[in-house]
């Protein structure tokens, strides 16, 4: 799946970092160049747009009831219209952690084709539980929780550095997002996923920078999910391949 060979033991660390951007991008490449992949991914994007237009379009005809008490058409009108821009604006920043917490299952059966296509062989253990997946997905959106707040805080507190601080963990945040799809399919722990970040930070900056700059292009940003979860696996299959696959 990969044009070269990625030599993990290069101490360059711009080096790292310009492997982590292409590991993101052959993610990208391999969602269209392999069928399987493309229908998996398209249950999460499909499901998850679907939810948040029937939340906004629920979310618009609430509002107009509740506008019920004002006499004039007009003006329930444009509350259900301006209700349903912010809605729609709203789900906008919500896709990936809703798709992320919801539909869990299908990102670690994305994993796993992935890293079959990658090296050819399928990884040890089973997956997790529907629900076993859920909270998984919810411990981490609690995690980025706090990185927010401490970004925040750090913004607030000392102004100068609060942007470069805020973007830094910003892109550690959405690295962990996408680590921790494969390494949760290998059963690891939050503790020992943050610590294999921390032996790669290079190339998880380089990862996470790509991704994270990707959740602002309009259009692109919905293939951000399945193009994250393939080019995760990829990464972590190089630099943490399993013991001993299934025969």
């Amino acid at each position: 799946m990969l044009d070269s060979i990625y030599e993990i033991t290069r101490r360059n660390p711009a080096y790292h970092f310009g492997w982590g951007i292409k590991f993101y991008v052959t993610g990208l490449r391999a969602l269209f160049r392999y069928p399987s992949l493309l229908t998996i991914s398209l249950v999460p994007i499909g499901a998850t747009i679907v939810l948040l237009i029937g939340l906004a379009f629920g979310l618009a005809w609430a509002a107009g009831e509740v506008a019920q008490v004002f006499n004039s058409v007009a003006l329930r009108t444009t509350l259900r219209a301006i209700v349903l821009l912010l809605a729609l604006i709203g789900g906008y920043f919500l896709y990936l952690p809703l798709a992320r917490i919801l539909l869990a299952p299908f990102s670690e059966v994305l994993s796993r084709r992935a890293h079959e296509l990658h090296r050819g062989e399928r990884l040890v253990g089973r997956g997790g539980s529907w629900f076993g997946s859920m909270i998984e997905g919810a411990k981490l959106i609690g995690f980025q929780l706090v990185l927010v707040i401490a970004a925040i805080g750090i913004g607030i507190i000392f102004p100068p550095i609060g942007l470069p601080i805020g973007s830094l963990l910003a892109i550690l945040a959405c690295s962990l997002d996408f680590y921790d799809i494969p390494l949760s399919v290998r059963q690891q722990t939050l503790r020992e996923k943050l610590r294999l970040i921390g032996r790669h930070a290079p190339l998880t900056l380089g990862f996470g920078t790509a991704a994270w700059l990707t959740m602002f292009v309009p259009g692109i940003n919905i293939l951000l999910l399945p193009a994250g979860v393939i080019g995760a696996t990829i990464l972590i299959s190089e630099i943490d391949p399993p013991i001993r696959p299934i025969t």
